[in-house]
């Protein structure tokens, strides 16, 4: 777990003193593990810049566990996002400590997180032109959550998936066996994503953090301001 006497935090004093604070916050409640807080804040850093919503601006961190990606984006783009929305099959004793540690370090983020506990799909449609974050939506969930933001007009998203198997059976079999399911897998979501109106960049958290470490970032144009 991310504690005190973690090394870590010593790295973070020069980067951002916001993010040390509600690192210490982290550690002091051992509330996540030093991998997950990793892959989260490396994942919010590249994405940020790319998510944005309609209107007042909701984001939406799908299959998002602990919550740690709501939850940075509740603390540094309140101005972009007046609600944050953490959204998984089970709300995990975790996700309470990491929000406690994120109002002791930025009291503005209190009663702007929600948790529903939820699977994706039509049952539970996501909010209208909202913003979707995921990361390590496993196999088929990243393709589910691609297809519910769309369904829903989400102005952007902001996905890092993992679990490859059996996710490339849409790619022609030449491209799978040369590339490998995980790049033929994202090549063939990158397609689908702008066919359905997303212009589409790809990042990437250091692979010393973890091996599926590739970002897809989709935004629609900006509507206008009459529309």
């Amino acid at each position: 777990r991310l504690h005190l006497d973690s090394p870590t935090l010593e790295l973070l004093d020069a980067r951002d003193s916001l993010l040390e604070k509600f690192a210490r916050g982290l550690a002091a409640r051992k509330a996540v593990d030093r991998k997950e807080f990793f892959e989260s804040t490396e994942f919010f850093t590249r994405s940020r810049h790319k998510l944005r919503a309609d209107g007042g601006g909701t984001l939406v961190d799908v299959a998002g566990g602990h919550g740690l990606v709501g939850v940075l984006a509740a603390i540094f783009m309140a101005e972009r996002f007046e609600r944050v929305i953490v959204r998984d099959m089970r709300r995990p004793a975790a996700f309470d400590e990491v929000l406690a540690a994120a109002v002791e370090a930025a009291p503005w983020v209190e009663g702007r997180v929600v948790y529903e506990e939820e699977k994706v799909g039509p049952h539970a449609p996501l909010p209208r032109g909202c913003a979707v974050a995921c990361v390590h939506g496993c196999k088929s969930l990243t393709d589910k959550i691609i297809a519910a933001a769309a369904h829903a007009d989400a102005r952007s998203i902001a996905c890092m998936p993992c679990c490859y198997r059996s996710t490339a059976d849409s790619a022609p079999d030449a491209v799978r066996r040369a590339l490998g399911a995980p790049l033929a897998t994202d090549i063939m979501r990158t397609i689908e994503l702008e066919r359905l109106g997303f212009t589409v960049a790809w990042a990437a958290i250091p692979p010393s953090i973890s091996p599926m470490n590739r970002i897809l970032l989709a935004h629609r144009p900006e509507r206008e301001a009459n529309a």
